[in-house]
């Protein structure tokens, strides 16, 4: 009887985190923003995110920064990135193959966080 209980929760503990990384899979696809400023430069940053095949995804990182002299903003400029990303269900993330950057989502907030950084969902 002991057996089949623990049995029971396991079953119960493994759903319940399938559960979790599927909702998290299926947030993923889409296009995320992040808007920073400070002293010395401003800039913003997209993300979008392409579902290839089982857990590949295909992402692209826009980003225009404009420095700050004097008080003054300097012409922007723009870099793009192509990048390619492994979802991990175990732990919910997605990590970027070259770098090593690890994704995390949260569906609940509409968020992206990468390191310190929140990107917000925009699709």
């Amino acid at each position: 009887m002991r057996n089949l209980i623990l049995m029971a929760a396991l079953v119960i503990i493994s759903t319940a985190c399938q559960n979790k990384s599927a909702k998290v899979q299926s947030f993923i696809d889409g296009s995320y923003v992040n808007y920073s400023a400070g002293d010395y430069a401003v800039a913003d940053d997209t993300l979008t995110f392409s579902h290839t095949d089982a857990n590949h995804y295909l992402v692209t990182r826009s980003t225009g920064y404009r420095a700050i002299r004097e008080g003054k903003l300097l012409p922007k400029r723009l870099k793009h990135e192509k990048l390619e990303g492994i979802y991990d269900p175990f732990n919910r993330v997605l990590n970027e193959t070259t770098t090593g950057r690890v994704f995390r989502f949260d569906p609940d907030k509409g968020e992206l966080l990468l390191k310190q950084a929140v990107y917000r969902k925009l699709n």
